[in-house]
């Protein structure tokens, strides 16, 4: 039977053969223009996928609220029904539940019974709207980035370099433009699902998410306004510093300890080419190709998208509800600061100590970092600040609960020795850098 897929392609009249290569073709290029090439509509330059999203978030915002309520509703019942089960246990559902009261109370206005910082419910509110909006709207167009070719013409023309540099497959291209030019949150259901799928291997999946998820053009684009710098001179420096981030971390422990196996070992073939290329791609994908039609298949990642934000995001509020609690007891932020502000010190960096105010905040929210920067410090100061927020990759707030509530096997520990290193390549970086400004301006 598999000798029989593997010649259908070859088996298959001209006609056929153009009418596939023509659906590969538009399929392809649709999902590029959806999810990579903005455009404009009503003065606002943006992806069409982003375009949609406003369109839902101004329009239906109020539904939205209430379908984000009956999901966390059902899972509540889930979890009730599950409780017998030796992973479930009263704890977890009673978190759930408080969850939901929290979230009912932001969504009626009566927030500050449980924040004390209105920035944390701002940040919050937007932030799960963000989250079901984006994500579910990504979801049912994501068949025309991963199931009609494209991913297999990717790693046919960017496997060889991934591989030498990186140690992924050369898909994971096409995985890191959806984190930097669409968002964190669809880079990373976007990893999630090719191992899922069988198409990344463990190792592959976890140097994705932790190496690959850090840079964000719309981030990238806030934080030059904000230090006032060129936008292309400081993503120049982001492509180097994290180029240089990733050669490092991937061959050291953790990520080099973890397993080359599959999470569903599949009769997925990759495309490792040196000739004709394009002709082994498409071969390629026949050879892979799902039985599913494109219905299907969009009601599948949207299945999947659901089942994510059911727990995902009573799992978001309880760490919003924790960190405003911490963020407002001035002895604990302080004792964090005066921890990284001796390791800066180190490195004998200028102005570490608000350097680490900012690091710190960025365990949190990159927004409340951004607003952490002082108009009035020295270029280099926010230069180095910058490269902090853009880079840091540890968000306590999204990116662990995302991950832990994923099937990608990684630990706390394990995300936060990633995030500790890439800390300490970065901050040599920018000792470096500071020391040949320095020589530079005298």
């Amino acid at each position: 039977m598999e000798e029989i897929k593997k010649n259908s392609y070859k088996n298959k009249s001209l006609s056929e053969n153009f009418f596939e290569k023509s659906k590969i073709c538009v399929f392809s290029l649709m999902g590029i223009i959806i999810f990579f090439i903005p455009i404009k509509v009503n003065n606002q330059f943006d992806t069409p996928i982003y375009h949609i999203s406003y369109f839902f978030e101004n329009k239906a915002s109020s539904s939205v609220e209430v379908s984000i309520i009956f999901f966390i509703v059902v899972s509540i019942f889930k979890s009730i029904l599950n409780v017998k089960r030796s992973d479930l246990n009263i704890s977890v559902i009673c978190c759930k539940i408080f969850s939901l009261i929290i979230l009912v109370s932001i969504f009626i206005g009566k927030e500050n019974l449980f924040f004390i910082n209105d920035n944390f419910v701002f940040i919050l509110k937007d932030l799960i709207m963000y989250l079901s909006i984006l994500l579910s709207i990504s979801s049912l167009f994501m068949p025309f980035l991963l199931d009609y070719g494209l991913i297999e013409i990717t790693e046919a023309y960017t496997h060889k370099i991934m591989k030498k540099m990186f140690k992924v497959s050369g898909k994971i291209f096409l995985n890191f433009l959806v984190y930097f030019l669409v968002s964190d949150v669809c880079g990373i259901f976007v990893t999630c699902r090719l191992y899922k799928d069988g198409k990344l291997r463990e190792r592959e999946a976890a140097m994705t998410v932790l190496n690959f998820s850090v840079l964000s053009l719309s981030l990238t684009k806030e934080l030059c306004n904000k230090i006032n710098i060129s936008v292309i001179s400081f993503f120049l420096m982001e492509i180097i510093v994290l180029i240089v981030c990733n050669l490092i971390i991937c061959r050291i422990y953790p990520l080099k300890k973890k397993k080359q196996s599959y999470y569903f070992k599949s009769n997925h073939k990759n495309v490792n080419c040196r000739k004709h290329k394009i002709n082994k791609a498409i071969k390629t994908y026949y050879e892979n190709k799902s039985s599913k039609n494109l219905l299907s298949l969009s009601l599948s990642y949207f299945n999947d998208v659901i089942y994510i934000l059911m727990n995902l995001i009573p799992s978001i509020i309880l760490i919003f509800f924790v960190v405003n609690i911490i963020y407002n007891i001035p002895f604990i932020m302080e004792s964090v600061n005066n921890i990284i502000n001796i390791f800066l010190s180190i490195f004998n960096l200028p102005n570490s100590n608000l350097i680490s105010n900012i690091i710190n905040l960025n365990l949190f929210s990159s927004i409340l970092a951004m607003e952490g920067i002082p108009q009035n410090s020295y270029y280099i100061t926010k230069l180095i600040m910058g490269s902090f927020i853009s880079l840091q990759c540890v968000n306590f707030c999204l990116l662990i609960p995302f991950i832990k509530k994923s099937i990608i096997n990684l630990t706390v520990k394990e995300i936060l020795v990633v995030a500790f290193e890439r800390l300490c390549i970065i901050t040599f970086i920018c000792f470096v850098t500071y020391k040949f400004y320095l020589a530079y301006i005298i």
